[in-house]
């Protein structure tokens, strides 16, 4: 892994191209994998490991939760599954209570992540991941809520693997990862982590929706546009 402390990607492009580098072809050999993007301007990102390795793709839509009075600050994230990752050292230290934290996720889920499922998905379940490998594929883990929430919805639903790629990672948060799942793939690793445009060249525009639905709707391996991915009773992917 690099460990130059001028460490920077020309953009995302070249991130990209560098992580698929350091994968062999055996990387994801072993039967039922399923990649999740966290993020959709990891999206790219996705869509190429999934069409190297012939891997089929979801999103698993969150949405982070702010103190408040201090839309800057973080202190938890919730996705669709409901699963919900809490800060507890700021949540207290700002005198936050959970029945805020909970209001708030439920909120966000109804008017945000709901939206996202619909206009993204066709309005279905993610893909289930009982049983499966998972790869979740993010594109900033500046503070690490959307990868501990993607592991608790895998946690939660009895994958059998769990492995994580970003480009860049804080330190603090690869120690973390290390003991929490199986696989972590890195180019780089920051003792003093800054945010995620520092290790860019070029500046890191957020995807548009119009950008988005053009990945999705031309790729061969996103589950909702696979014919052969199981429909549950409800009319669910699962």
């Amino acid at each position: 892994m690099q460990i130059d402390l001028d460490f920077k990607l020309q953009n995302r492009s070249q991130a990209a191209i560098k992580l698929l580098e350091n994968l062999s072809e055996e990387s994801f050999k072993e039967e039922d994998w399923i990649i999740f993007a966290l993020d959709v301007n990891a999206l790219a990102l996705t869509n190429i490991i999934a069409k190297r390795f012939r891997l089929k793709y979801d999103i698993l839509f969150n949405e982070s939760i702010v103190a408040p009075n201090n839309q800057e600050c973080k202190i938890a994230i919730v996705n669709e599954n409901r699963d919900i990752v809490i800060q507890k050292e700021l949540s207290d230290s700002f005198d936050i209570s959970l029945d805020y934290i909970y209001g708030e996720s439920d909120r966000k889920y109804e008017e945000e992540i709901l939206k996202k499922i619909y206009d993204y998905r066709k309005g279905l379940r993610p893909i289930s991941m009982q049983d499966k490998n998972i790869l979740f594929i993010d594109d900033a883990c500046e503070d690490g809520f959307r990868a501990m929430s993607g592991i608790k919805a895998a946690i939660n639903n009895r994958a059998k693997k769990i492995a994580y790629m970003c480009a860049v990672i804080p330190k603090e948060i690869e120690m973390v990862f290390e003991k929490d799942i199986d696989r972590l793939y890195y180019l780089y690793s920051a003792y003093n982590y800054i945010d995620n445009q520092h290790y860019y060249i070029e500046k890191l525009e957020d995807l548009q929706k119009d950008d988005i639905l053009a990945i999705l709707e031309n790729s061969e391996n996103f589950v909702a546009n696979l014919e052969d991915v199981a429909i549950n009773e409800e009319g669910e992917k699962i």
